[in-house]
């Protein structure tokens, strides 16, 4: 089972993961996960496969201004392509705003 969690900077993902789905490893966050990739100069859609079975938290890193930096757009382009891949894959994908959970796709497991 792969579950993908999206939402804002300290919106309370990581807390929901292990709440709702204690039984399933959380991985590193994937924005931070990318940036690793990336200045390790690995293919960041590579990590797909080690993702699975997985809780996955991303921080969205999308809305607002594009950035002007080619490397930081990059970026910003490989966490959306990642996380659209994932999102394919999951069993569930949850928005978190506020510590509330919305589910995009998928239900909310009995707790």
């Amino acid at each position: 089972m792969t579950i993908l969690i999206i939402g804002g900077a300290y919106q309370g993902k990581t807390a929901l993961a292990k709440q709702l789905y204690p039984d399933l490893p959380l991985a590193q966050n994937l924005h931070e996960a990318v940036q690793n990739a990336l200045a390790a100069g690995r293919d960041p859609m590579a990590l797909r496969e080690s993702l699975r079975g997985h809780v996955v938290t991303c921080d969205e890193v999308g809305c607002g201004v594009v950035p002007l930096d080619r490397a930081d757009e990059a970026y910003r382009e490989a966490v959306g392509r990642l996380c659209c891949a994932i999102a394919e894959e999951a069993d569930a994908v949850v928005r978190v705003i506020a510590g509330v959970p919305q589910y995009i796709k998928g239900e909310r497991p009995c707790t």
